[in-house]
């Protein structure tokens, strides 16, 4: 074959691709093929179970506006103590395996199924699309400056962090390998024996207050306090202290629930423990609250649960140092 006529040939047919390829992409409204969009997430959701990842998200929702597409996807849990558990799992498997992020991932899915412009599209994760409550957890991924890119809002916890060296040691005749004798393992053991002395005796005589493990590994570790009450919420109102000394029993306080995070960093000179403080509250009147029950401290008694996490911090250190 003429070598002329194959390159003129082969530049035809290039021409043709970059001429159609841009015309099929630039549609203007993609109100126009909202149709075959809202069966992609029918197809979405078919690839989140099949990638495994349904006992976790399924697709909620899409919008379908003139330059943009969102996708929405929810949870399978109502706690948001399970939702952010449930996506931690989650992304620490899947990336444990793949190179790319969990987010990366959905990302592209939701761009390739839907055939359109990564800048074009989004995928939206909340922890609740109820309008009368505001988000705890979200995901934004969207497609920005030749990358994927995540804005992210988790619940906010109270993180309290305490160093300690020798100097904190040193009336006990700390050396230099003081960090063997305060390694995770020892360390964890005092405190969660202080927690559970301390919440032990229940400041409410109809209240059993007990200290649940969740977690205990060679740098974590999670437990928590349910059926507290006036440990972080100290009113009880006007009405329990005049009943008290007319004889009467008074148990209106707030039930309370605190999850606690702690884990143990190794320092060049010591060691470092981070303290996340979660509390939420619920009804007095039941003595098992249901789930999505109880109410985060962080709205209402923010600065109380603040208060709390200071006195928390100093209550360890003192704890570590003395022991």
């Amino acid at each position: 074959m003429n070598p002329k006529y194959l390159f003129n040939s082969l530049f035809a047919i290039v021409a043709i691709l970059f001429c159609t390829v841009p015309l099929s992409a630039q549609v203007d409204d993609l109100r126009q093929d909202l149709t075959f969009f809202t069966q992609q997430q029918t197809v979405y959701q078919r690839w989140l179970d099949q990638a495994g990842f349904s006992e976790v998200l399924h697709v909620k929702d899409i919008d379908v506006e003139e330059q943009r597409i969102s996708l929405y996807l929810g949870f399978e849990f109502q706690d948001i103590d399970s939702i952010v558990r449930g996506w931690e799992v989650l992304k620490t498997d899947f990336e444990a395996e793949h190179p790319v992020t969990l987010e990366q991932q959905l990302f592209y899915k939701a761009t390739s199924l839907m055939e359109v412009r990564q800048s074009r599209i989004d995928v939206q994760i909340y922890d609740t699309y109820d309008l009368r409550k505001e988000p705890l957890f979200f995901r934004g991924i969207y497609f920005e400056d030749g990358e994927v890119k995540v804005e992210a809002s988790n619940p906010r916890a109270k993180i309290r962090e305490v160093f300690f060296d020798a100097s904190d040691f040193q009336e006990r005749g700390a050396k230099g390998d003081f960090q063997k004798d305060y390694d995770a393992r020892r360390v964890f053991e005092l405190i969660y024996e202080y927690a559970t002395d301390k919440y032990g005796n229940p400041n409410c005589p109809d209240r059993k207050a007990k200290v649940v493990p969740l977690e205990r590994s060679k740098r974590t570790l999670r437990f928590e306090v349910v059926d507290l009450c006036l440990e972080v919420l100290q009113d009880e109102g006007v009405l329990c202290p005049m009943l008290r000394r007319m004889g009467f029993e008074c148990n209106w306080a707030k039930r309370e629930l605190l999850t606690f995070t702690i884990t143990h960093i190794e320092t060049t000179d010591g060691f470092q423990l981070n303290i996340m403080l979660d509390g939420k509250y619920g009804p007095s009147l039941y003595e098992n609250v249901r789930r999505g029950g109880y109410m985060n401290m962080e709205f209402d008694f923010d600065e109380e649960l603040d208060r709390y996490a200071d006195q928390f911090k100093e209550e360890i250190r003192t704890v570590i140092r003395r022991n």
